[in-house]
């Protein structure tokens, strides 16, 4: 499932946890090695989905939420997940990050 977002268009806490929810088996460690290429697809869908400063702090605010709710969540592969595709971003998956930096 891929969501497209209009350039500066807000989108709802589930919009962005749906973009990484195949994802989570590899995110709290049971995943095997390397996430399935659907957590690749929605890492990117996300990341193209927040071009702006604003809309990058509302996806990481929103993550940061959803991931709060699991706290077996492996922060070194939380961490990496956006690299691990070649994705630059400026947060990570975590409950520690600090949203408005």
């Amino acid at each position: 499932m891929l969501l497209i977002v209009e350039s500066g268009q807000s989108f709802s806490r589930d919009d962005a946890t749906n973009q990484i929810a195949q994802c989570l088996n590899y995110i709290i460690g049971q995943g095997g090695d390397a996430p399935p290429s659907e957590c690749c697809n929605g890492v990117r869908a996300l990341v193209s989905s927040v071009p702006t400063t604003p809309d990058r702090r509302d996806v990481c605010e929103c993550l940061k939420g959803a991931v709060a709710a699991f706290p077996t969540i492996k922060d070194d592969l939380g961490n990496s997940l956006f690299k691990k595709y070649g994705v630059s971003v400026e947060f990570s998956i975590s409950k520690d990050i600090n949203c408005q930096t």
